[in-house]
């Protein structure tokens, strides 16, 4: 028999054994959580250090003690009524409290509903709309989505559990959007996986704190099936275009199918193409001549041989950081054309297993998964948000922000020191010139130990061009059998090449003046009433955190959206011209405070003009209350 929790706590030594490889400052949290005695969590509250671990050099008697105590209890409560679910959920006087002492630092008392809210502790959720009831007879879909990727699935779920009808269209042949399409080696997340996974729908069966790419497809599939989800999803299906039709205020849109096209009506639009879909290939010289494959990691040919082979690989970020120690365990040569250095994190967890203990833990006992999302959450997200602003004041604004900003730097500098050694002109090739955070921050996926293999070279020369067999920078000529493209995607040119045209033709690639997006709260465009946009301009979390949060609550404000259209009994709802304007200046007059508009740093974060078109420059708790609920004066009705 599979044990569980009622059945381990007949054995109080197993039960010990499985505690002993949870976090003992999670498990502090619990305990004074069930019991409301806040003194447990004093225990630990010297000994939180940070995100990666919060149960630094806790010592082993106050462990033993915590352990032992949290038995002691969950036993008493048992023989009691033999119930856990009795358990009662946290009194809200004592949250902050348990909150700031789990993760090392003061959460103010301003999170404290959103932190109910993402943890479970609410009942009354806001993420799950009421809605009205609407026509169950009507032929055409009230709402259609655009890509089955994470936001798509969510949208999917949302509007399945608010009885609305909707269709899905995917141009692939498999649900999973960019988890279904890049399968280049090393691929995975860089953002935990407990807080990588839909609030409503933890996971207890990771094997990794960082999955690969195949746990999270596996992980969105059995989401899409638990919910009924594929009924509703078309695949193998282009959108082409689709245009708002102002006699019958809906929106037509023109879809291929087995090369067959066909239009299907809607009332609502909702694109969920994200904003990395499309591989940006570098314009160099001669790029059409080389007579090897070049392969881009986002579009990769899985039967592709690297074996053997000598290999150039251009491009650094995350794509290049995760793909370059997989290709040099098996290539003759690698040789890396990096443009920019990144800043890398050494994250003790990011290669490690997550152990059988581990995984029971998060499983059985009450609410440690919970209080353990909450220290991931703050860690990764809100926690460093405000070392991302300039200090006018501050005596290095060339290397760094902030105090804080530079002892990111000073740590991560030792880190690199620590495995590069004396190499001084390798040294300086990987350590920035900007501050931590300008890019996005990657994870140290063995990238120093790498760039010390004898098959291994970093190359920091300009790539002048390529000829039918090498590539040519200004000193040297690099013979090679392929080319690997890390090169990112166009993330400026959003939901194109779809043509997306509203009120008296408009199109949207223009009204965006083609690579310079934006939106209301990231989600409505004025003159395109009833189009909603899931990971729009402006939502991307580039200082951490995950795409799940934002997409909760983009869905959390379009169901809000389309409940007022029901209320209202109107057709159609346009976001006005000056709430737009107004909130994307704020938008601009953050990111101008911040790392992404600091002089030394260039990314694709920033549009051809400079200004930064993906990024979100707000707290979690910011953009949560701009997407309670939707403004009614923001939209004019129809």
């Amino acid at each position: 028999m599979e044990l569980n929790l009622y059945n381990s706590l007949k054995d109080p030594k197993k039960l010990m054994s499985l505690l002993k490889e949870a976090d003992i400052a999670t498990l502090s949290l619990v305990l004074s959580h069930v019991t409301s005695d806040l003194s447990y969590v004093d225990k630990i509250k010297p000994f939180v250090k940070g995100a990666f671990d919060y149960s630094v050099n806790v010592p082993e008697d106050d462990a033993h003690f915590i352990r032992g105590k949290l038995i002691e209890v969950l036993q008493k409560i048992t023989n009691k009524n033999n119930n856990l679910n009795s358990i009662s959920n946290i009194k809200e006087e004592h949250l902050s409290y348990i909150m700031s002492a789990g993760v090392g630092a003061e959460i103010k008392d301003e999170y404290i509903p959103m932190m109910k809210e993402e943890l479970g502790f609410n009942d009354n959720s806001t993420r799950d709309k009421s809605i009205n009831d609407i026509k169950k007879h009507e032929s055409k879909p009230y709402v259609l989505i655009i890509g089955s990727g994470l936001c798509g699935i969510l949208a999917g779920i949302k509007l399945s559990k608010a009885g609305i009808p909707f269709i899905i269209i995917e141009k692939n042949d498999s649900i999973g959007g960019t988890w279904y399409e890049n399968t280049y080696p090393g691929c995975g997340v860089d953002t935990p996986n407990h807080v990588y996974a839909y609030s409503f729908e933890p996971s207890f069966h990771w094997e990794e704190f960082y999955s690969k790419r195949d746990a999270i497809l596996n992980y969105l599939k059995k989401c899409v099936k638990k919910y009924n989800l594929f009924d509703h999803i078309q695949l193998n299906t282009m959108v082409e275009s689709t245009v708002f039709n102002e006699i019958t205020k809906s929106w037509d849109t023109s879809i291929v199918c087995n090369n067959k096209k066909s239009i299907l009506n809607s009332n609502i639009i909702i694109s969920a193409v994200g904003q990395l879909n499309k591989p940006s290939i570098p314009n160099i010289k001669g790029i059409g001549e080389f007579n090897g494959p070049i392969i881009h990691t986002g579009a990769w040919d899985d039967n592709f041989d690297y074996k053997d082979k000598n290999i150039a690989l251009i491009g650094t970020g995350a794509s290049g950081m995760q793909v370059a120690p997989e290709l040099a365990k098996k290539v003759k040569s690698l040789t890396i054309f990096q443009r920019t250095p990144h800043w890398i994190i050494a994250n003790p967890n990011y290669h490690r297993k997550l152990s059988k203990g581990k995984k029971w833990v998060l499983e059985n006992i009450p609410f440690y998964s919970r209080w353990y999302r909450l220290q991931l959450f703050w860690g990764f997200c809100d926690g460093i948000h405000a070392s991302l602003y300039k200090d006018p004041n501050w005596k290095f604004p060339d290397r760094s922000l902030n105090n804080t900003n530079e002892r990111f730097r000073v740590n991560m500098v030792k880190h690199i020191e620590s495995i590069i050694g004396n190499d001084k002109e390798l040294l300086n090739k990987v350590i920035p010139d900007y501050p931590p955070y300008g890019k996005r921050m990657l994870m140290d996926n063995n990238w120093f130990e790498m760039l010390k293999k004898d098959n291994v070279k970093l190359i920091t020369d300009k790539v002048n061009s390529i000829t039918n067999s090498s590539i040519e920078t200004d000193e040297h000529t690099y013979k090679k059998d392929a080319i690997v493209m890390a090169t990112g995607f166009k993330a400026s040119k959003m939901i194109w090449p779809i043509k997306v045209l509203g009120k008296k033709g408009i199109n949207l690639n223009d009204f965006w003046n083609n690579d310079n997006p934006k939106a209301n709260v990231g989600i409505t465009v004025p003159n395109f009433p009833n189009f909603f946009i899931m990971y729009g301009p402006n939502t991307n979390l580039a200082h951490g955190g995950s795409i799940v949060f934002h997409g909760e609550c983009q869905i959390r404000y379009i169901l809000g959206c389309i409940n007022l259209l029901l209320e209202k009994k109107y057709k159609t709802m346009d976001c006005m011209q000056e709430p737009f304007e107004k909130y994307n200046s704020k938008v601009d007059a953050e990111h101008s405070k911040m790392v992404w508009t600091h002089d030394k740093v260039n990314s694709w974060y920033r549009n051809g003009t400079g200004r930064v078109i993906t990024n979100s420059p707000w707290r979690l708790i910011d953009y949560w209350n701009f997407t309670k609920e939707p403004i009614e004066q923001d939209y004019k009705f129809n």
